[in-house]
């Protein structure tokens, strides 16, 4: 048996696990010529230091928007840090486009009804714009059970729909609850799957819930003069809430109110009264890119190469949103430390950079690295996927926003191969990732139910063979002018992601209170980023030095076949 020292893992007692001949086996498994990537060597991980000055720099740059100076800061970061650790041939796949931007000045964007101002949380991305007279207009109150028949020209005030009651339909079931999962560390500290989870106990289901209901369509496809959108959430978790899924360019400006804010206002807006909306934007041409470059491998610039993707976007709006390049980062870092000729293969990096730009990936979808070069499939054996380490879990209570106490839920994702699930079990337990979700999306649960369905730039890995509905791709379904309900999700034409079916593990925090730019270094936990960095640089060894045929990944029927994924699917509308 091997002796594992994790001291560095835990804050107050140096824990020692016996590994028994199971693990022994996978670790002889991935010796070549006498070189054995486990253990971990620990003077090559990134340590705490180390992780909270890469940190630093995105905490420095909030917002951190594609084409912003704060986006050129962090990617400027980066770019240096991967050369200094070996990186060749990077390049820079850009283009332009038109950026909506505004200042993070409060006095850019507000709100007065009826002659008396109203605190704003925050302000509507991509919504139009106003010089700093405003738009002035009669108020309109958009009941969803009952919406006016016309919006045009009128400030329409929607505040956002109540969670639906039971039977709760497969879509909210899949993206709004806990789901099945093959394994997790702490289990007994998640709520029960497939129930409502209450915002006094962790609201990060609830406020993606209200995010994922894209209000700000209602004042677009209405011609409104400008929206007014009320979520019921206290201010705290209101403020610097950024809209997702991020819009394409409308004419509407759209202003963000939290609940108790929001309540006079609606209350206004039931008696038709008047309000000035002010959002002092501009757009201007700016340049987006994404980065690729390559840690070479032993067979690097040869027929003979084989390439492992590490990926991720590096747009969004805070500390964790998204910081999982400093993820892939130390993945690098610590193979750096291998000799090219014991590097069974080369480490590719693609940072995308859509994710928060106008209309998202979809939008740009043309100007894609790997849409431009269909022949990289021939190389790419593998993939990894870092994204939002270091996330803790809060809660609203009476008004107010409290730490649980616990690690934000987060899933560690893998292709249906039970050496990949095995090894990714084995990984979870040596760095005491806690809550982390081991989700195998391709195959059922345990019991028999729909795994948390894999999202995020990492579902490029999945297989093209189960992703064919030409109507769809992985954030939206064009839907029938006649239906109310989504289509279902099938999977996609490839369109927007190259779907590459190769073996991968990939990473992801929930974001909870995360998807706001005021959740900075403050909110960020450096002891989980780097278990979640060490649990990724472990599962990268697997794809660096496992046989293809051992990891090949079993092509069924997917756990969500039926079942739709799309993160900016309308949700339940109750009859």
């Amino acid at each position: 048996y091997y002796i594992l020292n994790i001291h560095m893992f835990n804050i107050n007692k140096p824990i020692f696990i016996v590994i028994i001949p199971i693990v022994l086996i996978s670790l002889v498994s991935c010796s070549k010529d006498n070189f054995s990537f486990l253990p971990l060597n620990e003077q090559w991980i990134v340590n705490e230091k180390e992780a909270t000055r890469w940190s630093m720099v995105k905490h420095n740059n909030l917002p951190t928007l594609t084409g912003s100076i704060e986006w050129k800061n962090y990617m400027n970061f980066l770019e240096n840090e991967f050369k200094k650790y070996g990186v060749v041939d990077i390049h820079r796949n850009a283009w332009e486009f038109d950026k909506w931007t505004i200042s993070e000045d409060p006095s850019n964007w507000t709100l007065s009804v009826d002659g008396n101002d109203v605190r704003v949380a925050y302000y509507g991305a991509y919504s139009g714009k106003t010089d700093l007279d405003g738009v002035t207009a009669e108020l309109i109150y958009y009941d969803h059970d009952n919406p006016p028949s016309d919006i045009k020209d009128k400030i329409v005030v929607i505040p956002t729909r109540k969670h639906p009651s039971k039977p709760y339909s497969t879509n909210y079931l899949t993206n709004f609850t806990y789901n099945e999962y093959e394994y997790v560390l702490d289990g007994d500290t998640l709520p029960e799957p497939f129930e409502f989870v209450d915002p006094e106990v962790s609201f990060t289901f609830d406020i993606w819930y209200q995010l994922a209901q894209r209000l700000d369509q209602i004042p677009e496809d209405g011609e409104a003069a400008g929206a007014v959108i009320v979520y019921d959430m206290a201010y705290d978790r209101t403020k610097g809430l950024y809209t997702f899924p991020v819009p394409d360019h409308y004419d509407s400006p759209t202003l963000i109110l939290s609940r108790e804010d929001g309540a006079g206002v609606i209350e206004a807006s039931k008696e038709k009264k008047e309000a000035t909306i002010v959002l002092n934007s501009k757009i201007e041409k700016s340049e987006a890119y994404q980065l690729i470059g390559y840690l070479p491998g032993k067979d690097y610039g040869t027929d003979k190469d084989e390439q492992i993707i590490l990926t991720n976007h590096t747009d969004g709006p805070s500390i964790t949103q998204d910081n999982g390049a400093l993820g892939i980062l130390g993945i690098i870092k610590y193979f750096s430390n291998i000799p090219q000729e014991k590097r069974d293969r080369t480490l590719l990096i693609y940072l995308d950079c859509r994710h928060y730009m106008p209309g998202m990936e979809q939008a740009h979808k043309d100007v894609s690295w790997l849409k431009k070069n269909p022949n990289l499939k021939d190389k790419v054996v593998g993939l990894i996927q870092a994204e939002h380490l270091g996330e803790m879990d809060y809660k609203e209570v009476n008004g107010e926003v409290l730490p649980t106490g616990y690690t934000e839920q987060s899933y560690l994702w893998t292709r249906n191969n039970d050496y990949l699930i095995e090894s990714a079990k084995n990984a979870l337990d040596r760095y005491g990732w806690s809550r982390g979700m081991l989700s195998v999306p391709e195959r059922p649960g345990p019991n028999g139910n729909i795994q948390q369905v894999w999202w995020g730039v990492g579902i490029i890995a999945l297989a093209n063979e189960l992703r064919d509905n030409e109507d769809c791709d992985e954030y939206s379904c064009d839907e029938s002018l006649n239906s109310n309900s989504p289509l279902v999700w099938n999977g996609s034409s490839c369109e927007v992601w190259t779907c590459l079916n190769v073996p991968a593990y990939g990473q992801g925090g929930f974001l909870g209170y995360y998807w706001n730019k005021y959740s900075d270094i403050s909110k960020w936990n450096s002891e989980l980023f780097i278990q979640q960095t060490s649990t990724m640089i472990d599962l990268t060894g697997v794809l660096m030095y496992s046989d293809l045929e051992k990891i090949k990944p079993i092509l069924g029927d997917q756990s969500f076949r039926n079942t739709d994924m799309s993160i900016a699917a309308p949700i339940d509308i109750e009859e």
